[in-house]
């Protein structure tokens, strides 16, 4: 969904390490109760249930009622939103953008080249965000339109123009999304933008209505509380399966989940114990029981799904543990006999891991399981939010297992695994890992409407490929994936969009009529 990924974009670092999918417990739910139609679908309201938390609120509330002036499609590339159009300079200084001239505010005020100048001016000096560290300065052309002009060439340019909503720090709550908040509410709630320049949406009012659990949101659904579960927990998802009054939407979505490592370790310094880590780790298992099938096996951190990303030259990684231990008898680490407080093993490896989310701990497990066959001890240290926050940041840390952001485009990449030394802007970690800057520092410089530049941008992206498949900075392990469910009378168009729920302004309800679940 783009608008997860835009909002994930605005966190500070630490948050961005850290934007998770909780799952609750598993659940059996009972079935064949009736409940009768809300009236809040009559009158073509949507009631959204979802878990009570600051990510889902901000997610929904960005997604309702504001937008950049770019959004990133599902394959990385820039698309239209409040801009018709850009194009670079062939020196890669200057990129011209134009707007839409039917574009307005919510209060009705004209998308100027001004206001947006100004909105965006305000955020850059507040806090820079990712995609404007080269940026000297904005221009308002005569004709209305903007020019970037920047100090040196920087393609992550567009991914800022497409994270950064343009909402005035003076109206915070005026936007020009396809819905317009309901000030003055308990809850989140917003009402159809009739002057939308993309269409009026259908649905005339959406109420996010929250619940301590993924779980309770889902009995919402069957108790007719709400019309749509923002996401099912992976234990629920078989149980939607042939039912009749509810449709189900599952998606991969641009995190993934890896075993992080601090090559200030000095086993895990040597590249070739971790490549013999990765052959260990048999995927698929992961996915299939760690992750109860909902996820994609990874063999990077590149999105699967890029423009520029050629799966016929990428390496999968195959689970390979006898070649594992003869990687590792070559480096000189053989099995050691057992001793007071460790197993019998070749080294042992602690791993950090969120110990809130059942699903960190089963995946955890199996890897201790697998690479135990390699003879390697995983020793694993559960930790909240704010203890793993703490660790990483003082690198008090061998290894650790969490959920990473990839966005869908190159850039969270870059602020991922480009080592703070000579990085543009702010990175998100420090792991000791440099060995992709050089090639992730192409990927930035390089821009797709230039002259060959989309060839580039695939050659660099097959070379990053190769670099994290040789010089290995973390088991990349899997693409994590979430269910929504939908009240089955929403027509939401096309089910096998992977975008049905940014499409929401979009969906449509039959005319009212009495019915029954």
């Amino acid at each position: 969904m783009q608008f997860c990924e835009t909002a994930a974009r605005r966190n500070a670092a630490a948050t961005a390490l850290l934007c998770l999918t909780l799952a609750a417990a598993a659940t059996v739910l009972a079935v064949g109760c009736t409940v009768t139609t809300p009236a809040a679908t009559q009158d073509g309201s949507l009631r959204i249930g979802a878990r009570d938390t600051n990510e889902a609120r901000n997610v929904l509330r960005s997604f309702l009622f504001a937008e950049g002036l770019l959004a990133i499609d599902w394959h990385g590339k820039p698309s239209p939103r409040l801009a018709t159009s850009w194009e670079w300079a062939p020196d890669g200084l200057t990129l011209h953008v134009r707007l839409r001239p039917d574009a307005r505010f919510h209060d009705g005020t004209p998308v100027s080249a001004p206001t947006i100048a100004k909105i965006l001016n305000q955020k850059i000096e507040k806090s820079r965000p990712s995609g404007f560290e080269a940026l000297k300065d904005i221009e308002v052309a005569k004709d209305g339109s903007l020019l970037f002009h920047l100090t040196r060439p920087d393609g992550f340019l567009t991914s800022g123009l497409a994270s950064t909503l343009i909402v005035d720090n003076d109206k915070p709550d005026i936007g020009t999304c396809p819905f317009r908040l309901v000030p003055d509410r308990p809850y989140l709630e917003a009402v159809q933008n009739t002057s939308y320049y993309r269409g009026v949406p259908a649905i005339t009012r959406v109420q996010l209505i929250q619940y301590p659990t993924s779980r309770a949101a889902w009995v919402g659904l069957l108790r007719g509380e709400v019309e749509m579960a923002l996401e099912i927990n992976k234990e629920s998802v078989e149980f939607l399966a042939g039912a009749a009054s509810f449709r189900s939407f599952s998606s991969i979505q641009p995190f993934y989940i890896p075993l992080v490592f601090n090559v200030r370790n000095p086993i895990l310094a040597r590249p070739e114990v971790r490549r013999a880590i990765s052959e260990a780790i048999n995927r698929d298992e992961i996915v299939t029981q760690g992750m109860r099938g909902q996820g994609l096996v990874a063999d990077d951190p590149i999105w699967p799904f890029h423009w520029a990303s050629n799966h016929a030259t990428s390496r999968p990684h195959t689970p390979n543990p006898e070649s594992a231990r003869e990687r590792l008898d070559r480096a000189g680490l053989p099995m050691r006999p057992a001793n007071a407080g460790q197993k019998a093993s070749r080294f042992q490896l602690k791993c950090m891991f969120y110990n809130v989310d059942p699903q960190f701990e089963r995946i955890g497990l199996l890897l201790q399981r697998q690479l135990d066959a390699v003879g390697i001890d995983l020793v694993l240290e559960g930790g909240t939010e704010k203890e793993l926050v703490a660790r990483l940041g003082t690198g008090e840390f061998d290894s650790y297992l969490f959920q990473l952001t990839s966005g869908r485009d190159m850039s969270w990449v870059y602020r991922f695994w480009h080592s703070p030394a000579g990085a543009v802007g702010q990175v998100v970690q420090n792991t000791g890992y440099n060995g992709a800057d050089a090639v992730l520092d192409r990927i930035r410089q390089a821009r797709e409407d230039q002259a060959g530049g989309d060839n580039e941008i695939r050659i660099a992206i097959g070379d990053l490929r190769k670099r994290f498949y040789e010089d290995v900075p973390a088991v990349f392990l899997a693409w994590t994936q979430v269910t929504r469910a939908v009240d089955a009378r929403f027509d939401v168009g096309d089910p096998n969009d992977p975008e049905v729920f940014a499409n929401l302004w979009r969906w449509h309800l039959p005319p009212p009529q009495s019915a029954s679940r």
